[in-house]
């Protein structure tokens, strides 16, 4: 798979809308949560980003993988 043209970006559950799900891959009983309780999630889809994300951080592939090494998304053994 090609990782060059995908974007993520993370944002609030709560702030999540349907635009947003018809944008994306996920849909809403499969987005991936944070495991501290922030209830933060990723989206994510391919080429430009679509204006409902504009204004929005994204993450590029390399960006992306960073983030959720991060104890808010993993849990260290």
């Amino acid at each position: 798979m090609a990782w060059e043209n995908r974007k993520w970006v993370i944002i609030n559950y709560s702030d999540v809308t349907d635009e947003m799900i018809d944008n994306v891959y996920e849909r809403r009983n499969t987005l991936r949560h944070t495991i501290t309780g922030t209830d933060k999630v990723i989206l994510k889809w391919d080429g430009d980003t679509p204006s409902v994300f504009d204004g929005m951080t994204t993450y590029n592939h390399s960006q992306i993988l960073t983030e959720l090494a991060k104890s808010a998304w993993t849990r260290s053994e």
